[in-house]
Protein backbone atom coordinates (compact mmCIF):
# COMPACT_ATOMS: atom_id res chain seq x y z
CA UNK A 1 0.00 0.00 0.00
CA UNK A 2 1.29 3.27 -0.56
CA UNK A 3 1.04 6.36 1.79
CA UNK A 4 1.36 10.19 0.48
CA UNK A 5 4.97 11.14 0.91
CA UNK A 6 3.94 13.93 3.85
CA UNK A 7 2.40 10.61 5.63
CA UNK A 8 5.48 8.41 5.09
CA UNK A 9 7.82 11.15 6.56
CA UNK A 10 5.82 11.76 9.62
CA UNK A 11 5.40 8.08 9.98
CA UNK A 12 9.09 7.47 9.54
CA UNK A 13 10.23 10.55 11.96
CA UNK A 14 7.81 8.94 14.58
CA UNK A 15 9.36 5.66 14.26
CA UNK A 16 12.97 7.26 14.12
CA UNK A 17 11.93 9.33 17.64
CA UNK A 18 10.93 5.54 19.15
CA UNK A 19 13.85 4.13 18.43
CA UNK A 20 16.19 7.04 19.92
CA UNK A 21 13.66 7.30 22.90
CA UNK A 22 14.57 2.97 23.11
CA UNK A 23 17.89 3.52 22.65
CA UNK A 24 18.72 6.64 25.12
CA UNK A 25 16.14 5.43 27.13
CA UNK A 26 17.92 4.07 30.69
CA UNK A 27 16.86 1.30 32.90
CA UNK A 28 17.28 1.66 36.84
CA UNK A 29 20.12 -0.66 36.87
CA UNK A 30 22.40 1.55 34.53
CA UNK A 31 20.75 5.30 33.94
CA UNK A 32 17.63 5.73 35.85
CA UNK A 33 14.21 6.64 34.38
CA UNK A 34 13.59 9.81 32.44
CA UNK A 35 10.76 11.10 33.95
CA UNK A 36 8.10 13.57 33.66
CA UNK A 37 8.61 17.59 34.19
CA UNK A 38 8.48 17.93 37.96
CA UNK A 39 6.31 21.03 38.62
CA UNK A 40 6.92 21.15 42.12
CA UNK A 41 10.52 21.39 41.27
CA UNK A 42 10.25 24.22 38.65
CA UNK A 43 8.64 26.19 41.35
CA UNK A 44 11.62 25.20 44.00
CA UNK A 45 13.45 26.91 41.23
CA UNK A 46 11.30 30.09 40.81
CA UNK A 47 11.12 30.45 44.54
CA UNK A 48 15.15 31.35 44.02
CA UNK A 49 15.38 34.51 44.60
CA UNK A 50 17.91 36.89 42.07
CA UNK A 51 17.11 40.15 40.60
CA UNK A 52 15.24 40.33 37.82
CA UNK A 53 13.02 39.08 35.61
CA UNK A 54 14.94 37.41 32.36
CA UNK A 55 17.21 34.87 34.17
CA UNK A 56 17.95 32.91 30.74
CA UNK A 57 21.79 32.17 30.14
CA UNK A 58 23.37 30.17 27.82
CA UNK A 59 24.74 27.26 29.01
CA UNK A 60 27.21 24.64 28.22
CA UNK A 61 28.28 21.66 30.44
CA UNK A 62 31.71 20.90 30.39
CA UNK A 63 33.13 17.50 31.82
CA UNK A 64 35.91 17.09 29.24
CA UNK A 65 39.39 18.08 30.62
CA UNK A 66 40.80 19.22 27.37
CA UNK A 67 37.65 21.26 26.62
CA UNK A 68 37.78 22.85 30.10
CA UNK A 69 41.11 24.03 29.62
CA UNK A 70 40.96 25.33 25.85
CA UNK A 71 37.43 27.82 27.20
CA UNK A 72 39.24 28.93 30.06
CA UNK A 73 41.61 29.90 27.25
CA UNK A 74 39.62 31.16 25.26
CA UNK A 75 37.23 33.46 27.19
CA UNK A 76 40.40 35.37 28.88
CA UNK A 77 41.90 35.63 25.08
CA UNK A 78 38.69 37.07 24.12
CA UNK A 79 38.46 39.41 26.89
CA UNK A 80 38.39 43.01 25.77
CA UNK A 81 37.16 45.03 28.73
CA UNK A 82 37.26 43.24 31.99
CA UNK A 83 37.98 39.60 33.74
CA UNK A 84 37.34 39.23 37.19
CA UNK A 85 38.85 35.34 38.76
CA UNK A 86 39.17 33.79 41.72
CA UNK A 87 40.70 29.96 42.26
CA UNK A 88 41.25 28.23 44.84
CA UNK A 89 44.82 26.90 44.14
CA UNK A 90 46.79 28.17 40.95
CA UNK A 91 49.70 25.50 40.73
CA UNK A 92 52.89 26.00 39.90
CA UNK A 93 53.38 24.10 36.66
CA UNK A 94 53.11 24.91 33.33
CA UNK A 95 49.28 25.43 33.60
CA UNK A 96 49.40 27.89 36.46
CA UNK A 97 52.01 29.79 34.72
CA UNK A 98 50.97 29.99 31.81
CA UNK A 99 47.55 31.27 33.03
CA UNK A 100 49.34 33.50 35.18
CA UNK A 101 50.92 34.50 31.51
CA UNK A 102 47.96 34.99 29.58
CA UNK A 103 46.52 37.58 32.33
CA UNK A 104 49.66 39.61 31.59
CA UNK A 105 49.18 40.02 28.45
CA UNK A 106 46.02 40.84 28.40
CA UNK A 107 46.80 43.27 31.29
CA UNK A 108 49.22 44.67 29.04
CA UNK A 109 45.83 45.14 26.35
CA UNK A 110 44.18 47.41 28.98
CA UNK A 111 41.95 44.79 30.05
CA UNK A 112 41.26 45.74 33.82
CA UNK A 113 42.01 42.76 35.82
CA UNK A 114 41.10 41.38 39.33
CA UNK A 115 42.45 38.07 40.58
CA UNK A 116 42.10 36.42 43.98
CA UNK A 117 43.45 33.21 45.62
CA UNK A 118 43.09 31.87 48.62
CA UNK A 119 45.52 33.02 51.45
CA UNK A 120 45.85 29.60 53.22
CA UNK A 121 46.56 27.61 49.54
CA UNK A 122 49.02 30.59 48.29
CA UNK A 123 51.14 29.92 51.42
CA UNK A 124 51.22 26.20 50.64
CA UNK A 125 53.43 23.66 48.90
CA UNK A 126 50.61 23.78 45.92
CA UNK A 127 51.53 27.66 44.73
CA UNK A 128 55.62 27.20 46.04
CA UNK A 129 56.93 30.19 44.10
CA UNK A 130 53.33 31.26 42.79
CA UNK A 131 53.26 34.48 45.42
CA UNK A 132 56.47 35.48 44.07
CA UNK A 133 55.44 35.90 40.51
CA UNK A 134 51.36 37.44 42.24
CA UNK A 135 53.72 40.05 43.09
CA UNK A 136 55.38 41.01 39.96
CA UNK A 137 51.61 40.29 38.13
CA UNK A 138 50.30 43.09 40.50
CA UNK A 139 52.74 45.61 39.69
CA UNK A 140 51.05 45.49 35.82
CA UNK A 141 49.00 48.56 35.29
CA UNK A 142 45.14 47.72 35.12
CA UNK A 143 45.67 44.44 37.94
CA UNK A 144 44.34 43.62 41.72
CA UNK A 145 45.80 40.85 43.37
CA UNK A 146 44.45 39.87 46.74
CA UNK A 147 44.46 36.92 49.07
CA UNK A 148 41.23 35.58 50.51
CA UNK A 149 40.67 35.45 54.69
CA UNK A 150 44.57 36.32 55.76
CA UNK A 151 45.53 34.09 59.39
CA UNK A 152 47.37 37.22 59.82
CA UNK A 153 44.45 39.38 60.03
CA UNK A 154 42.51 36.78 61.76
CA UNK A 155 44.71 35.40 64.67
CA UNK A 156 41.42 36.97 66.76
CA UNK A 157 39.30 34.61 65.25
CA UNK A 158 41.40 31.63 66.92
CA UNK A 159 39.74 32.00 70.70
CA UNK A 160 36.40 33.22 68.85
CA UNK A 161 35.36 31.02 66.66
CA UNK A 162 38.06 29.36 65.01
CA UNK A 163 36.25 28.27 61.54
CA UNK A 164 36.58 31.54 60.77
CA UNK A 165 40.22 31.12 60.62
CA UNK A 166 40.02 28.14 58.45
CA UNK A 167 37.49 29.56 56.09
CA UNK A 168 38.96 29.15 52.78
CA UNK A 169 37.22 30.58 49.56
CA UNK A 170 36.58 27.86 47.41
CA UNK A 171 34.96 29.61 44.86
CA UNK A 172 36.17 29.40 41.18
CA UNK A 173 35.27 31.60 38.60
CA UNK A 174 36.14 33.91 35.83
CA UNK A 175 34.06 36.93 34.58
CA UNK A 176 34.68 38.40 31.30
CA UNK A 177 33.13 41.65 29.93
CA UNK A 178 30.56 41.05 32.28
CA UNK A 179 28.73 38.67 29.97
CA UNK A 180 30.51 35.52 29.82
CA UNK A 181 31.13 33.24 33.10
CA UNK A 182 32.27 29.87 34.14
CA UNK A 183 32.06 28.04 37.24
CA UNK A 184 32.58 24.51 38.65
CA UNK A 185 35.13 22.13 40.09
CA UNK A 186 38.30 22.92 38.23
CA UNK A 187 41.31 24.70 39.68
CA UNK A 188 43.88 25.98 37.68
CA UNK A 189 46.82 23.14 37.45
CA UNK A 190 47.59 19.74 35.32
CA UNK A 191 45.40 17.62 37.90
CA UNK A 192 42.38 18.91 36.08
CA UNK A 193 42.93 19.46 32.40
CA UNK A 194 45.49 16.52 31.47
CA UNK A 195 44.25 12.77 29.98
CA UNK A 196 44.49 9.93 31.98
CA UNK A 197 47.73 8.67 32.45
CA UNK A 198 49.27 12.01 31.02
CA UNK A 199 49.85 13.14 34.83
CA UNK A 200 50.39 11.66 38.53
CA UNK A 201 46.96 12.77 39.62
CA UNK A 202 43.99 13.39 36.93
CA UNK A 203 40.25 14.34 38.59
CA UNK A 204 37.22 13.39 36.65
CA UNK A 205 35.33 17.59 37.19
CA UNK A 206 32.51 19.56 35.80
CA UNK A 207 31.82 23.03 35.02
CA UNK A 208 29.12 24.88 33.56
CA UNK A 209 29.71 27.60 31.23
CA UNK A 210 27.26 30.90 31.01
CA UNK A 211 26.76 33.30 28.63
CA UNK A 212 24.26 36.51 29.71
CA UNK A 213 24.16 39.71 31.26
CA UNK A 214 21.80 38.16 34.40
CA UNK A 215 23.95 34.92 35.38
CA UNK A 216 27.02 37.39 34.88
CA UNK A 217 25.72 39.85 36.77
CA UNK A 218 24.59 37.34 39.51
CA UNK A 219 28.55 35.90 39.32
CA UNK A 220 30.11 39.39 39.80
CA UNK A 221 28.00 40.07 42.85
CA UNK A 222 28.89 36.61 44.09
CA UNK A 223 33.02 38.15 43.51
CA UNK A 224 32.20 40.68 44.72
CA UNK A 225 31.16 39.45 48.27
CA UNK A 226 34.38 37.66 49.25
CA UNK A 227 36.64 40.60 46.77
CA UNK A 228 35.46 42.67 49.75
CA UNK A 229 35.96 41.31 52.77
CA UNK A 230 37.93 43.51 54.79
CA UNK A 231 40.61 40.63 56.45
CA UNK A 232 41.69 39.73 52.51
CA UNK A 233 45.34 40.76 51.78
CA UNK A 234 45.63 42.91 49.33
CA UNK A 235 49.12 41.73 47.18
CA UNK A 236 51.40 44.39 45.93
CA UNK A 237 54.76 44.41 43.85
CA UNK A 238 58.19 44.00 46.00
CA UNK A 239 59.74 47.01 46.51
CA UNK A 240 63.58 45.42 45.41
CA UNK A 241 62.75 42.88 42.58
CA UNK A 242 65.61 40.02 43.10
CA UNK A 243 64.03 37.86 40.98
CA UNK A 244 62.23 39.14 37.94
CA UNK A 245 59.25 36.95 36.87
CA UNK A 246 57.50 39.13 34.24
CA UNK A 247 59.66 37.03 31.43
CA UNK A 248 59.49 33.66 32.77
CA UNK A 249 55.64 34.40 32.92
CA UNK A 250 55.33 35.86 29.23
CA UNK A 251 57.55 32.81 28.17
CA UNK A 252 54.60 30.22 29.51
CA UNK A 253 52.02 31.94 27.95
CA UNK A 254 53.63 31.23 24.25
CA UNK A 255 54.91 27.69 25.30
CA UNK A 256 51.68 27.03 25.75
CA UNK A 257 49.72 29.24 23.21
CA UNK A 258 52.12 27.14 20.46
CA UNK A 259 51.58 23.78 22.16
CA UNK A 260 47.52 23.93 22.35
CA UNK A 261 47.25 25.65 19.13
CA UNK A 262 49.06 22.26 17.46
CA UNK A 263 52.13 23.97 16.55
CA UNK A 264 54.76 21.98 18.60
CA UNK A 265 57.00 23.06 21.27
CA UNK A 266 58.73 26.48 21.31
CA UNK A 267 62.32 26.57 20.17
CA UNK A 268 64.94 28.46 21.66
CA UNK A 269 66.48 29.44 18.84
CA UNK A 270 63.28 31.33 18.14
CA UNK A 271 64.00 33.45 21.00
CA UNK A 272 66.79 36.06 20.09
CA UNK A 273 69.36 36.96 23.06
CA UNK A 274 67.88 34.51 25.71
CA UNK A 275 69.37 34.23 28.70
CA UNK A 276 70.85 31.02 30.43
CA UNK A 277 68.02 31.11 33.21
CA UNK A 278 65.21 31.55 30.61
CA UNK A 279 66.54 28.82 28.37
CA UNK A 280 66.46 26.40 31.11
CA UNK A 281 63.31 27.48 32.28
CA UNK A 282 61.87 27.04 28.46
CA UNK A 283 63.86 23.55 28.94
CA UNK A 284 61.61 22.95 31.46
CA UNK A 285 58.40 23.83 30.27
CA UNK A 286 58.48 22.22 27.08
CA UNK A 287 59.29 18.75 29.17
CA UNK A 288 56.12 19.41 31.25
CA UNK A 289 53.71 20.75 28.63
CA UNK A 290 55.02 17.57 25.91
CA UNK A 291 53.50 15.41 28.62
CA UNK A 292 49.78 16.30 27.83
CA UNK A 293 48.81 14.85 24.33
CA UNK A 294 45.25 15.68 24.57
CA UNK A 295 45.66 19.84 24.78
CA UNK A 296 46.46 20.57 21.08
CA UNK A 297 43.41 21.32 19.38
CA UNK A 298 42.85 24.46 20.50
CA UNK A 299 42.25 26.11 17.00
CA UNK A 300 39.66 23.87 16.23
CA UNK A 301 37.94 24.44 19.69
CA UNK A 302 34.61 26.85 19.59
CA UNK A 303 33.05 27.71 23.15
CA UNK A 304 29.44 27.37 22.19
CA UNK A 305 28.11 24.80 20.06
CA UNK A 306 24.71 25.92 19.24
CA UNK A 307 23.67 25.54 22.78
CA UNK A 308 20.58 27.89 23.16
CA UNK A 309 18.97 29.79 26.66
CA UNK A 310 18.20 28.32 29.26
CA UNK A 311 16.17 29.51 32.99
CA UNK A 312 19.84 29.64 35.07
CA UNK A 313 20.28 30.83 38.96
CA UNK A 314 23.30 31.65 40.63
CA UNK A 315 22.82 30.28 44.37
CA UNK A 316 25.54 31.65 46.85
CA UNK A 317 27.48 31.07 50.29
CA UNK A 318 29.79 33.19 52.30
CA UNK A 319 32.97 31.33 54.24
CA UNK A 320 32.50 31.44 57.55
CA UNK A 321 32.93 34.84 57.57
CA UNK A 322 29.77 36.18 55.97
CA UNK A 323 26.40 35.66 56.64
CA UNK A 324 25.18 34.97 53.23
CA UNK A 325 24.21 30.74 52.83
CA UNK A 326 21.80 30.27 50.34
CA UNK A 327 23.46 26.64 48.76
CA UNK A 328 22.01 24.04 51.43
CA UNK A 329 18.49 25.69 51.71
CA UNK A 330 18.24 25.09 48.10
CA UNK A 331 19.83 22.05 47.68
CA UNK A 332 17.16 21.19 50.52
CA UNK A 333 14.21 21.98 48.79
CA UNK A 334 15.09 20.46 45.45
CA UNK A 335 15.63 17.08 47.42
CA UNK A 336 12.42 17.33 48.95
CA UNK A 337 10.28 18.59 45.59
CA UNK A 338 12.11 15.40 43.99
CA UNK A 339 9.56 12.33 43.12
CA UNK A 340 11.65 9.93 41.19
CA UNK A 341 15.33 10.21 41.30
CA UNK A 342 18.17 11.74 42.79
CA UNK A 343 22.00 11.87 41.44
CA UNK A 344 24.93 13.16 43.55
CA UNK A 345 28.33 12.94 42.09
CA UNK A 346 30.62 14.06 44.68
CA UNK A 347 33.94 13.62 45.74
CA UNK A 348 33.55 14.14 49.60
CA UNK A 349 30.58 12.52 51.60
CA UNK A 350 30.39 13.37 55.23
CA UNK A 351 26.45 14.14 55.52
CA UNK A 352 25.93 16.78 57.52
CA UNK A 353 22.15 16.65 59.99
CA UNK A 354 19.99 18.83 57.45
CA UNK A 355 21.41 16.92 54.12
CA UNK A 356 20.94 13.62 55.92
CA UNK A 357 17.33 14.41 56.99
CA UNK A 358 16.64 15.38 53.62
CA UNK A 359 17.80 12.52 51.64
CA UNK A 360 16.34 10.01 54.33
CA UNK A 361 12.80 11.77 53.92
CA UNK A 362 13.23 11.27 49.84
CA UNK A 363 13.87 7.88 50.24
CA UNK A 364 10.67 7.70 52.34
CA UNK A 365 8.73 8.84 49.41
CA UNK A 366 10.24 6.06 47.12
CA UNK A 367 12.76 8.63 45.11
CA UNK A 368 15.87 6.99 43.91
CA UNK A 369 19.26 7.57 45.06
CA UNK A 370 22.28 7.79 43.63
CA UNK A 371 25.84 8.90 45.26
CA UNK A 372 28.88 8.42 43.21
CA UNK A 373 31.71 9.45 45.01
CA UNK A 374 35.30 8.44 45.56
CA UNK A 375 36.72 5.42 48.20
CA UNK A 376 39.86 4.99 49.82
CA UNK A 377 41.60 4.27 47.04
CA UNK A 378 40.89 6.77 44.75
CA UNK A 379 40.53 10.15 46.82
CA UNK A 380 42.85 12.29 47.24
CA UNK A 381 41.86 13.47 51.17
CA UNK A 382 41.14 9.95 53.22
CA UNK A 383 39.20 11.68 56.30
CA UNK A 384 36.20 12.13 54.50
CA UNK A 385 36.22 8.55 53.72
CA UNK A 386 37.56 7.08 56.58
CA UNK A 387 34.09 9.50 58.34
CA UNK A 388 31.63 7.87 55.45
CA UNK A 389 33.02 4.30 56.10
CA UNK A 390 31.67 5.43 59.89
CA UNK A 391 28.37 6.80 58.05
CA UNK A 392 27.47 4.09 55.25
CA UNK A 393 25.99 1.14 56.98
CA UNK A 394 23.12 3.52 58.41
CA UNK A 395 22.86 5.66 55.30
CA UNK A 396 22.17 2.06 53.30
CA UNK A 397 20.24 1.12 56.36
CA UNK A 398 18.07 4.28 56.51
CA UNK A 399 17.62 5.09 53.16
CA UNK A 400 16.13 1.92 51.65
CA UNK A 401 16.56 3.20 48.33
CA UNK A 402 19.62 4.77 47.91
CA UNK A 403 22.57 3.07 46.09
CA UNK A 404 26.28 3.94 46.89
CA UNK A 405 28.92 4.23 44.07
CA UNK A 406 32.29 4.20 44.55
CA UNK A 407 35.33 4.84 42.15
CA UNK A 408 37.98 2.18 43.50
CA UNK A 409 41.43 3.65 42.37
CA UNK A 410 42.95 6.43 41.25
CA UNK A 411 42.21 6.08 37.56
CA UNK A 412 39.19 7.03 38.55
CA UNK A 413 39.16 9.63 40.48
CA UNK A 414 36.58 12.02 40.78
CA UNK A 415 36.50 16.20 41.90
CA UNK A 416 33.36 16.50 40.17
CA UNK A 417 30.45 18.61 42.34
CA UNK A 418 27.41 17.77 40.06
CA UNK A 419 23.11 17.17 41.27
CA UNK A 420 20.44 16.07 38.96
CA UNK A 421 16.72 16.31 40.69
CA UNK A 422 14.62 14.15 38.20
CA UNK A 423 16.05 15.52 35.47
CA UNK A 424 14.64 18.61 35.80
CA UNK A 425 17.28 20.78 38.07
CA UNK A 426 20.73 20.51 37.71
CA UNK A 427 23.19 22.28 40.19
CA UNK A 428 26.93 22.35 39.13
CA UNK A 429 29.58 24.27 41.20
CA UNK A 430 32.36 24.02 43.74
CA UNK A 431 30.33 22.96 46.36
CA UNK A 432 30.63 19.26 48.25
CA UNK A 433 28.41 17.04 50.24
CA UNK A 434 30.00 17.61 53.90
CA UNK A 435 30.57 20.28 56.79
CA UNK A 436 33.28 22.10 55.28
CA UNK A 437 31.23 22.93 52.53
CA UNK A 438 28.14 24.04 54.05
CA UNK A 439 29.49 25.88 56.97
CA UNK A 440 32.67 26.86 56.67
CA UNK A 441 33.81 28.02 52.83
CA UNK A 442 32.77 29.92 50.63
CA UNK A 443 30.94 28.32 47.81
CA UNK A 444 29.06 28.80 44.34
CA UNK A 445 26.74 26.79 42.09
CA UNK A 446 24.90 27.13 39.49
CA UNK A 447 21.27 26.10 39.09
CA UNK A 448 19.45 24.73 35.97
CA UNK A 449 16.11 24.27 34.93
CA UNK A 450 15.54 22.67 31.23
CA UNK A 451 15.14 18.78 31.03
CA UNK A 452 16.83 18.33 27.98
CA UNK A 453 20.07 19.82 29.87
CA UNK A 454 19.04 17.57 33.21
CA UNK A 455 18.50 14.73 30.99
CA UNK A 456 22.28 15.35 29.05
CA UNK A 457 24.32 15.36 32.46
CA UNK A 458 22.47 12.39 33.92
CA UNK A 459 23.50 9.98 31.23
CA UNK A 460 27.06 11.93 31.67
CA UNK A 461 26.98 10.87 35.28
CA UNK A 462 26.00 7.21 34.45
CA UNK A 463 28.79 7.05 31.74
CA UNK A 464 31.22 7.85 34.38
CA UNK A 465 30.22 4.86 36.52
CA UNK A 466 29.57 2.25 33.98
CA UNK A 467 32.78 -0.34 34.47
CA UNK A 468 34.02 2.14 36.88
CA UNK A 469 32.52 1.91 40.24
CA UNK A 470 32.45 -0.70 43.33
CA UNK A 471 29.00 -0.64 44.84
CA UNK A 472 28.68 -0.71 48.41
CA UNK A 473 25.64 -2.75 50.35
CA UNK A 474 24.39 -3.79 53.42
CA UNK A 475 22.50 -7.25 54.23
CA UNK A 476 21.17 -8.93 56.57
CA UNK A 477 23.17 -11.71 59.05
CA UNK A 478 21.48 -14.74 60.50
CA UNK A 479 20.61 -12.71 64.20
CA UNK A 480 18.98 -9.94 62.28
CA UNK A 481 21.34 -7.42 62.28
CA UNK A 482 22.05 -5.26 59.16
CA UNK A 483 25.79 -5.43 58.48
CA UNK A 484 27.91 -4.66 55.51
CA UNK A 485 27.66 -7.03 52.42
CA UNK A 486 30.44 -5.33 50.61
CA UNK A 487 32.28 -2.11 51.82
CA UNK A 488 35.82 -0.72 52.39
CA UNK A 489 37.33 -3.40 53.70
CA UNK A 490 36.14 -5.49 50.63
CA UNK A 491 38.13 -3.70 48.11
CA UNK A 492 40.32 -1.39 49.70
CA UNK A 493 44.39 -2.35 50.59
CA UNK A 494 44.96 -3.70 54.34
CA UNK A 495 47.07 -0.77 55.01
CA UNK A 496 45.13 2.08 53.38
CA UNK A 497 41.64 0.42 55.89
CA UNK A 498 44.24 0.81 59.08
CA UNK A 499 44.73 4.65 58.45
CA UNK A 500 41.14 5.27 57.81
CA UNK A 501 40.00 3.02 61.19
CA UNK A 502 42.38 5.48 62.82
CA UNK A 503 41.09 8.50 61.23
CA UNK A 504 37.41 7.56 61.89
CA UNK A 505 37.74 7.89 65.79
CA UNK A 506 38.86 11.80 65.29
CA UNK A 507 34.94 12.31 65.73
CA UNK A 508 36.32 15.96 67.07
CA UNK A 509 37.04 17.04 63.75
CA UNK A 510 34.09 16.32 61.74
CA UNK A 511 32.78 20.13 61.70
CA UNK A 512 35.98 20.89 59.36
CA UNK A 513 36.18 17.86 56.93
Amino acid sequence: MNFPRKQTLKAMFCSLLVACLLAFSPVWVSAGEIVQTNAELVQAFQNLKVVGDDISAMVRFLWKNDEAWYTRWKMIEDAQKTIDCTYFIIDKDIFGQAYLGLLSKKARQGVKIRLMVDWRIAHSSYMKGVIDKLQEFSGLPNVQVKLYNSVVKNLGSLFTDFRKLAANNHDKIIITDEMTGIIGGRNIGADYYAGVGENPIVYRDSDVLMRGSHACKQLKEAFDEEWNYLKNTIVKPDKINLDNQSARLDLAYRVMSRYIGGRGLYNPKEIPNISDKLREALNEMNADVSKYKGITAFSSFDLWRGERAKPLKIIDKNARTGALNGITPALVKFIDASKDEILLQNPYVVLTEIAEAALERASKRGVKIVFHSNSGGSTDSLLPQAFLMNDITRLLQKMPTCRFLVAPTEKERLHSKVFVFDRQITVVGSYNMDPLSEQVNSEIVAAVNNKQFGTMVALRIWKDIEGRVVEYKNKVDERGNVVPAYGPENHLSPEVVKKMNLMRKLGWIRPLI
